[in-house]
């Protein structure tokens, strides 16, 4: 089992708010988990949002497209952005913002 981070730290890690983080669990990217009334992330889960935040801040993907990616990638993520673009272009989803 994957050690918990809480969600606090996490964030500041990564150089986010927590609410951030608790976007990418809505979309089902991360998970997040109550232990003792805190609120903790895997911590396998704080690489894959830094994945997750490169797609979207710096690869402009909509959440269509970062899903599309995800289910495509396994750890470790590349960060590569012409891995993402060939993801994207098998899946039918091709990238618009290049």
């Amino acid at each position: 089992m994957s050690p918990y981070i809480l969600v606090t730290r996490a964030a500041e890690t990564l150089r986010i708010t927590a609410a951030k983080l608790r976007g990418l669990q809505r979309y089902g990217w991360i998970s997040i988990v109550e232990k003792n009334g805190a609120p903790y992330v895997p911590e396998h889960h704080v690489y894959r949002a830094k994945f997750i935040f490169h797609l979207q801040h710096v690869m402009m993907l909509n959440p269509i497209q970062i899903s599309r990616v995800r289910l495509a990638e396994k750890p470790p993520y590349p960060l590569n952005d012409y891995d993402v673009d060939r993801i994207l272009t098998e899946a039918g989803a091709h990238v618009w913002h290049r």
